[in-house]
């Protein structure tokens, strides 16, 4: 892919990942859940309101982190950190590499990036990829991990989204 052709690229990736967010927002309201979990053992981002009751799952896909302290990017599928079978789902993502013609998309360490908007046009490009509804940035400390939801659901009756 040509740079001019990748610029185009990652403009509508990032174009509809701002659509997909907003929506996802408006019916979800991710940001604004007292507490989040990922249960890899049942593949489920978890989101808890102020009572501890939770309030939305979600199926989601390991896209990557983002080291921020040292501005690196690790792809899932190369992550020993995760089951196997989360780094499996998040695998066909390599196919960027051959799709871009970029090395970054097949690297099995982490690698440098610009700065954490570089992380998010990475997750952008993989949400296209993978057709999925949007993302979740799960934020631990310094670390960042980005998680494609596949599927977003409401579950019990808590009390909701800390007034949003």
């Amino acid at each position: 892919m040509i740079n001019e052709h990748f610029d185009r690229f990652l403009r509508s990736a990032k174009d509809e990942l701002k659509e997909k967010q907003q929506l996802l927002e408006t019916e979800h309201h991710l940001a604004g859940h007292a507490r989040w979990s990922f249960d890899q053992e049942a593949g489920l981002l978890e989101m808890y309101d102020l009572d501890d009751n939770k309030v939305v799952e979600a199926d989601v896909i390991p896209i990557g982190s983002h080291a921020g302290n040292e501005n690196t990017w690790r792809w899932a599928w190369s992550n020993e950190t995760l089951l196997p079978r989360h780094r499996e789902r998040s695998a066909p993502l390599k196919a960027l590499g051959d799709l871009t013609g970029l090395d970054l998309f097949v690297s099995e360490q982490a690698f440098s990036i610009d700065d954490e908007p570089m992380a998010w046009e990475l997750a952008a490009i993989s949400v296209k990829y993978l057709n999925a509804l949007g993302v979740y940035r799960a934020p631990y400390g310094q670390m960042n991990s980005f998680l494609a939801l596949t599927g977003v659901r409401r579950v019990g009756e808590g009390s909701g989204n800390n007034g949003n």
